[in-house]
């Protein structure tokens, strides 16, 4: 039976030395290539119940066939994205009885909504919600039940490279420093992280390898990351071209509003192109 249950505890000390191998943490790591962003799905074996974290639209065709053999229960949006539109509102045409889920703190539409420890149930399997506000207001990262690994959303990059804040989305640096700092990294050293995006970094680090990365980028505490953000000699993030398409859609959980509809009809009568 798939559930969301209100935990207002939580704990990181379920966490256990493991092989790198993604597979043996039970989920796969798929690929958005225009965007350079990571899905992930996760199931339960024994009930073939599964939950697809950060889907893209563009990848909704793929995503249903590598769901073949599964029931996928929920589509989870660990924030609003702004450099590709969810696949949430795609797939929920096209899956029966899948529902689409984002943080309250988001203010974005969806299903149902998490906070910080709830967790979500699929089969005899759960992730638990780490609220990582900072990328955005809303931002969640996700702890499987087994404490193996965390999958971290735009909240914590590898090698240091792709930080930034979307203002128009309540993002605060100060916030992002709380997450990572006072949150992901007190999680266990052999805990892998699974981050939002392929920044040319590699796929998948551990908590003891990003801490290491940050302490020699940019130091140990909330002042010196601040600092690193605000410096001028940083290559900053790429604005994403679509950006506020992308996050006009995404608080629409993934669905075109009228009037973005109307922009895009626009720009392809002119011009026979939407860019």
């Amino acid at each position: 039976m798939s559930t969301i249950i209100r935990r207002k505890v939580f704990h990181h000390d379920n966490v256990v030395n493991i092989d790198n191998e993604l597979k043996e943490l039970g989920l796969r790591q798929l690929y958005d290539a225009e965007s350079k962003s990571f899905s992930y799905l996760i199931w339960d074996k024994e009930t073939e119940e599964a939950v697809l974290i950060d889907p893209v639209r563009n990848q909704v065709s793929r995503d249903v066939i590598v769901c073949t053999n599964l029931k996928l229960i929920y589509a989870i949006n660990t924030h609003v994205h702004e450099d590709h539109i969810s696949g949430a509102a795609l797939l929920k045409r096209k899956i029966i009885g899948l529902k689409s889920v984002i943080s309250k703190a988001s203010g974005a539409d969806a299903d149902e909504y998490i906070e910080d420890g709830d967790e979500i149930h699929f089969g005899k399997r759960h992730i638990v919600a780490i609220a990582t506000p900072g990328h955005t207001s809303g931002c969640m990262s996700f702890l499987l039940d087994d404490g193996k690994a965390v999958i971290t959303g735009d909240t914590l990059s590898l090698g240091g490279v792709g930080y930034n804040i979307v203002q128009e989305c309540g993002g605060s640096v100060w916030s992002l420093c709380d997450s990572i700092f006072h949150k992901l990294l007190h999680l266990p050293d052999s805990c892998v992280v699974l981050p939002g995006h392929d920044n040319g970094t590699g796929t998948h680090s551990t908590i003891e390898k990003v801490r290491n990365e940050l302490s020699a980028l940019c130091g140990n505490t909330t002042e010196d990351f601040v600092d690193f953000m605000d410096c001028p000699s940083r290559t900053p993030a790429q604005v994403p071209p679509k950006k506020n398409i992308c996050i006009a859609c995404n608080k629409k959980d993934g669905v075109e509003p009228f009037y973005v509809r109307c922009l895009r009809d626009k720009i392809k009568n002119r011009w026979g192109v939407f860019g």
